[in-house]
């Protein structure tokens, strides 16, 4: 984000969510829908306007360049007004990866010392100010909603009829079948919508008697 908008960003204006909540059935679920779920920081910036400093997982399409990043590999996407994509991948895990970093780190530390500062390169500065980083509240995405539902007429329209209150709309419903007992998966796409629409929405949604067990909200970036 510094390099990219010239400003310090401070660690406290990111957005951070992590995989915790991800089951292996979302996995299943978003192979279905053609995606790959992806851990992902995200940069985005338009001009002078605020900017999107956020790391949480995804849905990425699966035929995506990133999609096919996997295990101690990362691969960074930058797009440019004029370039377009240039896609930058090397392993950034594994014993060897990591042992480069620290060596690293213990030559500039050791650097630092031998000429008595901690400032030997200058930051990016200043840091940012108020509204320089755009908050998660006011961006807006389109959703992977997974929740687990008692398996009776109605519990759709209860959904909906939430969603609609908040002017969110469904694209696609999937319940899949051979699913039995007392809860059954039920999985919506999301029309885009700003995140805290949808986060008020799933509060109202957690509190359905019908829904069980905590739901599982995914953000879909398509790289438009």
């Amino acid at each position: 984000a510094s390099l990219a908008h010239g400003f310090w960003v401070n660690p406290k204006s990111v957005y951070t969510e992590g995989i915790r909540s991800i089951t292996p059935l979302d996995l299943e679920f978003a192979r279905k829908l053609g995606y790959a779920i992806k851990l992902l920081g995200i940069v985005k910036g338009n001009g002078g306007a605020p900017v999107q400093v956020s790391v949480y997982p995804a849905l990425i399409p699966s035929d995506h360049v990133l999609a096919s990043v996997s295990g101690v590999y990362n691969g960074i996407l930058v797009r440019g007004d004029v370039v377009g994509d240039t896609l930058y991948y090397g392993q950034g895990a594994g014993q060897d990866a990591t042992a480069s970093a620290v060596l690293s780190d213990l030559a500039d530390a050791a650097l630092d010392l031998k000429h008595d500062t901690h400032d030997r390169r200058h930051a990016f500065v200043p840091h940012d100010t108020n509204g320089a980083v755009l908050s998660i509240d006011n961006v807006s995405f389109s959703f992977y909603l997974r929740l687990s539902v008692v398996d009776r007429p109605g519990v759709l329209a209860q959904i909906a009829s939430i969603l609609a209150r908040g002017r969110i709309g469904i694209s696609s419903v999937i319940q899949p079948e051979g699913h039995q007992g007392a809860s059954v998966p039920l999985i919506l796409m999301i029309h885009d919508a700003p995140n805290a629409a949808m986060q008020k929405a799933l509060g109202a949604i957690r509190r359905l008697k019908t829904v069980k067990g905590e739901p599982v909200l995914l953000r879909v970036e398509d790289f438009s």
